[in-house]
């Protein structure tokens, strides 16, 4: 597997977005030799895209998007000529009404009534008066959102919600707030709902791309762009062991096609699970990264997709339900992104919730899961029950990473430990532990890129991009 050539050889693990946009990057400046090594027989990871039944389904709902300077510039010149262009359309569904989101004061009233809003006015005015005289920093999610916000708004919306998706918010650190909830506070909520402030583009998405042929189009670009820079992705890879002379990764050993490989490495990037990459790099030596690895918090992902006998459901590209009587806390139909998707006349929606491992919902049968999805959707008249043709499930373990209240002292202890290689950088939502999106991934690998092409020391390069990653929120 070594080659002769006069480039400085460069391995990835994984090929998710987090792995290929690694690649693309180093592989275009033209210094490095680089492989891609992925367990898997596809490449993509959950940025990728699959058949079934005549449709292209994605993981989940997807967008191209970014506020990070530079990247939207590289995206669309990656997937020039293959993107749509959409003007975003999201709705939340409260108390039996659909709301356009970003929400506004007119409709949200009309279906709170005139007493909810006075209630939710006088809980945020109680949140400021407390904590201007407290001054206290928040020690949670509910403290963080119930501060800003108000205790109503957080139970009406925020609570649920969270619970829905992360699991108990006074369990969850306040950077997972600060993360995925837009608004600085509620005087910037309540200018907006009156329409006294616009959303921004570093809050809300107006306009978004998406690839014509699935979101899975995307990691293949990037794949694309490696093989035309002369790096190779290796796919049906399972790595043996790192070969390692002193702490230094010397060398990737591998299985593929039938054979044992090897190649050398003078810089590892990994995408991989932070447990994965210790086992390899540790096997049983070190404890306490083990420890400090394995009690990191997830979430799993479960997608319900429902093949339905009419040629659509949906005005809004996804449908966020914080409600807790619904199974899913999020719906879209994946032809609302690209027509091309599926047959004129049949269409597929995609039910998307997590859970924890001990839960009954995980532990529940896919077609329990696709019978409660298909009665909620019934129930608040989405769809009909005669109108679905077939269902599918899928699963994935350990999808969303979750902020715990002890989680930055537990990454402190994974990096501190994995910096004593030093020739090791980890990229991607999984490799860095950090909830982000496939652009935050993109920004990831650029970085790396350009640090290693400067010639900055691994070192240095891993402990910028921990502080640029904590800076990194979700636009919805």
């Amino acid at each position: 597997m070594s080659t002769a050539s006069s480039k400085t050889p460069v391995v990835i693990l994984g090929a998710g977005v987090g792995g290929l946009a690694a690649g693309w990057f180093l592989a275009r400046t033209g210094r490095y030799d680089v492989t891609v090594l992925e367990r898997a027989p596809v490449i993509g990871g959950h940025c990728g895209s699959f058949q079934h039944d005549g449709f292209t389904l994605d993981y989940g709902p997807h967008k191209m998007y970014s506020v990070i300077p530079g990247i939207l510039d590289e995206l669309r010149g990656l997937m020039q000529g293959r993107l749509l262009t959409h003007q975003k359309r999201n709705s939340v569904y409260l108390r039996g009404h659909r709301l356009a989101y970003p929400l506004q004061m007119g409709n949200l009233a009309s279906v709170l009534g005139k007493k909810e809003m006075l209630r939710l006015g006088l809980s945020y005015a109680a949140a400021l008066a407390k904590n201007g005289m407290a001054g206290r920093k928040p020690g949670s999610y509910a403290d963080y959102v119930a501060q800003r916000f108000g205790r109503a708004t957080y139970e009406l919306i925020f609570e649920p919600l969270a619970w829905k998706v992360w699991g108990d918010p006074a369990a969850l650190h306040p950077e997972m707030a600060r993360t995925r909830i837009p608004s600085s506070g509620g005087l910037e909520l309540i200018l907006k709902l009156l329409r006294l402030k616009r959303e921004s583009t570093a809050t809300n998405a107006e306009t978004f791309y998406y690839p014509r042929k699935g979101f899975g189009d995307f990691p293949q670009a990037l794949a694309e762009q490696i093989e035309h820079h002369g790096g190779r992705i290796i796919v049906n890879a399972r790595i043996d062991r790192l070969v390692l002379e002193g702490d230094r990764i010397e060398a990737v050993q591998f299985q593929a096609d039938g054979s044992e490989q090897r190649v050398a490495c003078s810089t590892l990037v990994s995408s991989l699970p932070l447990t994965t990459l210790g086992e390899l790099l540790y096997q049983e030596r070190d404890p306490e990264f083990r420890r400090a690895a394995q009690n990191l918090q997830f979430r799993h992902l479960v997608l319900v997709y429902l093949f339905l006998n009419r040629p659509a459901v949906l005005e809004d590209h996804w449908v966020f339900f914080p409600e807790r009587d619904l199974l899913f806390s999020r719906v879209f139909e994946q032809k609302r992104l690209s027509p091309d998707l599926g047959p004129p006349d049949r269409t597929a929606l995609c039910c998307d919730f997590t859970c924890a491992e001990d839960s009954p919902t995980w532990r529940s049968t896919d077609q329990e899961l696709a019978s409660r999805c298909i009665e909620g959707l019934a129930r608040i008249g989405f769809i009909k029950n005669t109108e679905v043709q077939g269902w599918l499930v899928k699963r994935s373990k350990n999808f969303y990473p979750v902020y715990d209240l002890a989680y930055a002292e537990k990454m402190q202890t994974v990096s501190r430990l994995l910096r004593r290689t030093p020739n090791l950088l980890t990229t991607g939502r999984i490799g860095m532990y950090n909830y982000n999106n496939s652009d935050h991934c993109l920004d990831m690998g650029r970085f790396i890129a350009q640090g290693l092409a400067n010639g900055s020391s691994h070192s240095r390069i891993w402990e910028e991009l921990e502080k640029r990653v904590g800076t990194y929120r979700i636009v919805d």
